[in-house]
């Protein structure tokens, strides 16, 4: 184990010398008690540390290590913002990708194998149906007569499915509305 006395010895020793200091101005003279009284806290921690053979200071930490003494932020650790940052921009990008070629995909094994996808990197489809509108959820692309009051404002069925991202809403579901009521 290595001692690091230096930095709280010296420390313990200005400390000591500033309550001597004080303890000369307060009182007029040089006072052993009330230089004791002072300084108390500041010899039981020196004490302690010569006893111990530990430093009071923590120990560098790793990034403290790695951090040149000039000042400067490593390089690496400035470039892992960005690229978490481009990692999230590239994922964005190939999600959008696989949203529109899901959109057009006429064959069913192609389908599935992209909704597996999604499941696996936590994309899902949004479909409405049976839900009432609310115009910050999705988008109505028509309406139909209602059949009773109670339909009114309730998804008839969903047009084209939304997909949300773990809870976050990526697109709207376009949806069709029921409104108003047929008279007979």
């Amino acid at each position: 184990m290595t001692t690091r006395l230096g930095g709280p010895l010296v420390g313990a020793l200005v400390g000591l010398a500033a309550a001597a200091l004080g303890a000369v101005f307060l009182t007029g003279g040089f006072d052993p008690t009330t230089l004791a009284v002072a300084a108390g806290s500041v010899v039981i921690a020196a004490a302690i540390t010569v006893l111990t053979g530990r430093s009071l200071t923590p120990p560098p930490t790793e990034a403290a290590a790695l951090t040149p003494a000039t000042g400067t932020i490593p390089v690496q650790q400035l470039a892992e913002p960005a690229l978490a940052a481009q990692v999230s921009a590239d994922r964005t990008v190939l999600v959008d990708a696989c949203i529109w070629m899901r959109d057009r995909a006429t064959s069913p094994a192609l389908a599935q194998h992209l909704d597996g996808a999604f499941t696996r990197v936590g994309i899902t489809q949004v479909d409405a149906t049976g839900q009432r509108f609310d115009p910050a959820v999705h988008e109505a692309g028509a309406t139909v007569a209602a059949k009773t009051p109670a339909d009114d404002g309730i998804i008839a069925r969903t047009e084209t499915p939304g997909y949300s991202d773990r809870g976050r809403l990526l697109r709207h579901p376009i949806v069709t509305v029921y409104r108003g009521q047929v008279r007979a």
